[in-house]
């Protein structure tokens, strides 16, 4: 028998009987053939690949992820997490299903045909994250949309994504379970149970304990990836719930009870968000192991963790071990494997650097680049004042600068000429406007923001969760305009001004929220606008991402959209003025 490639004399762990063997691995037609003494068993090669006992473990699958949130395409992240070991990946594309509906989704799929790095695909179950009362969406998904999208043309399509309107679910629990139909997400839980009885379906549940996971979990939500404490994730083993790790959940009490409990197959490492300047600067996947091997997880289970255990979650039976049968993603880890430092990867066998440099950028359809209905000739003059004849009690939106969440605090302005004098106020504020993106002419809300904010500048931007309508803040007219101007003049990006000038910026020409630049580029471009904004006194270790949350109208307490201010825990409009 004569095979492709012959990897001799490799370290490799078997997650089946939990041993270490070191042995050769043959390659036929991108797939494992067979795993032992190869010289023994007759096997001749066309190309042997010595690794003289250095630890071989499979290519890495993370089931969690959105590639949007590194701001780049498919293409582009195939090119950066390759080279990181990361082999195979499931996204789920609600950034541009809010934008373009189904029609962005298919185009993140036919894009994603083209890239070395194998995508699978969660349909988005909450676009709108809410609903139209809340936000302005360009786009919705819902039950209707999935015969097309689970359809024969689109196998790579293989779970449903998070499913984030959790509290709808739980609070309307009796209705559901005889109306299966009358919440939206639920409609679609219930299309894929009757139809792909079989497709995952990913939970998005923070923080639910009790009676109310029991009441997901009855519904078919049977997977978490929200940060985790040892409560609840005890509780989540207990029930059978599949537990994603991404790296806020990676702590010392965290990685503890998963080295001394036997729950290997209950849970797996993802990443969900990776911005473009971490990416760069620390890795992808293999980041959020190595900090898990250095709070003392052993590397046994780290690699069940990326590979065997969200294979067997997302039904993948062609991969996640080192065995025949397995399609050939291989990493060769260098030096000492506690480290967990990526050598050379594999792809079906081949070198990830020879096919990285095979692919061909995709070209989005023209409808992609010409997302920004909003007319850039518009009078933007009534964003930067807000009437009152006399002075006022106001809402503000109070942001941490560890989290993503915001309070709710009440803040007394006065009035002078009919406009509030909000520049006065004891606590530097941020004048906050976000605007319709998918109407031409000017429709927006304002609030005000405190705690983790500018100071002396303006960020302005098109990438703002979930439904990306423009985002507009600062504490000053003039760095406003500049920044909001920048935006409309690029057909969307981001964009920090100070002193009258544009600090940092980068376009995304991709519905205002993709960049086509190279990663390195890229990261470069996005580490610069951090920068900018620590350097105007935010203190949040992600900026970028921390501003584009205070629109988001299911992550606590009180965010903004273009409709106005949402209590998010009554998922209600409240309004600006007491």
């Amino acid at each position: 028998m004569t095979v492709d490639t012959l990897f001799s004399h490799a370290r490799i762990f078997n997650p089946y009987t939990r041993n270490w063997s070191v042995t050769d691995i043959a390659v036929l037609n991108g797939k494992i053939f067979y795993v032992g003494d190869c010289t023994a068993a007759g096997i001749e090669t066309k190309e042997q690949i010595e690794c003289a006992g250095a630890t071989v473990i499979p290519g890495m699958i993370d089931i969690h992820l959105h590639i949007e949130s590194s701001l780049c395409t498919p293409h582009t992240f195939s090119e950066a997490v390759l080279p990181c070991g990361v082999t195979t990946v499931v996204a789920e594309h609600h950034e541009m299903a809010n934008i373009f509906g189904h029609k962005g989704i298919e185009q993140m799929i036919a894009a994603s045909r083209m890239t070395a790095l194998d995508i699978f695909h969660g349909i988005p179950s909450s676009v709108p994250s809410t609903n139209a009362a809340l936000e302005t969406t360009g786009g919705t998904i819902d039950a209707t949309d999935l015969p097309l999208l689970t359809g024969a043309d689109n196998p790579d399509v293989i779970c449903l994504g998070e499913v984030m309107n959790f509290s709808t679910l739980i609070s309307e629990f009796e209705q559901l379970v005889t109306h299966p139909h009358a919440v939206k997400s639920s409609g679609m839980i219930a299309y894929l149970k009757e139809h792909h009885p079989l497709m995952a379906i990913e939970g998005h549940c923070p923080s639910i304990r009790g009676i109310d996971l029991a009441k997901l979990l009855y519904l078919g939500v049977d997977s978490d990836h929200c940060q985790q404490d040892l409560t609840g994730m005890a509780q989540r083993f207990a029930n059978g719930m599949f537990v994603e790790i991404q790296e806020k959940s990676v702590t010392g009490e965290v990685v503890e009870y998963l080295q001394s409990h036997d729950v290997d197959t209950l849970w797996a490492f993802v990443t969900d968000d990776v911005p473009p300047d971490l990416l760069v600067e620390k890795g992808h996947l293999d980041h959020v192991v190595r900090k898990a091997l250095a709070y003392g997880l052993s590397l046994e289970k780290a690699i069940i963790a990326t590979s065997h255990a969200p294979a067997m979650r997302m039904g993948m039976r062609d991969r996640g071990a080192l065995v025949p049968g397995k399609i050939a993603d291989l990493i060769m880890l260098e030096g000492d494997p506690s480290l967990f430092s990526i050598g050379r990867v594999f792809k079906r066998g081949r070198p990830v650097e020879s096919l990285v440099n095979s692919q061909e950028p995709y070209r989005f359809a023209p409808f992609c680049t010409e997302s920004l209905a909003l007319d850039g000739q518009t009078d933007f003059s009534p964003l930067f004042s807000i009437a009152s004849e006399a002075g006022a009690t106001v809402r503000v939106m109070r942001k941490s600068a560890e989290s993503t969440y915001t309070e709710e605090v009440h803040l007394d302005l006065r009035a002078e000429a009919g406009t509030l004098q909000w520049r006065e106020a004891e606590t530097p504020l941020n004048l906050v406007t976000v605007m319709n993106r998918y109407r031409k002419n000017l429709h927006f809300s304002q609030a005000f923001l405190s705690g983790d904010c500018l100071e002396g500048g303006a960020y302005c931007t098109t990438y703002a969760h979930d439904h990306h309508n423009i985002l507009l803040l600062g504490d000053n007219e003039q760095d406003m305009r500049i920044a909001l101007q920048w935006v409309l003049s690029h057909g969307g990006g981001i964009c920090v001004a100070a002193g009258g000038t544009v600090a940092a910026s980068v376009e995304l020409p991709i519905g205002g929220i993709l960049s086509e630049l190279p990663m390195p580029e890229l990261g470069a471009r996005i580490a610069s606008i951090q920068t900018h904004l620590h350097r105007l006194g935010m203190r949040h270790h992600n900026p970028l991402m921390s501003l584009s949350t205070i629109t988001l109208p299911v992550s606590p307490a009180l965010k903004v959209t273009d409709r106005g201010l949402v209590d998010v825990a009554s998922a209600s409009l409240v309004p600006l003025f007491i």
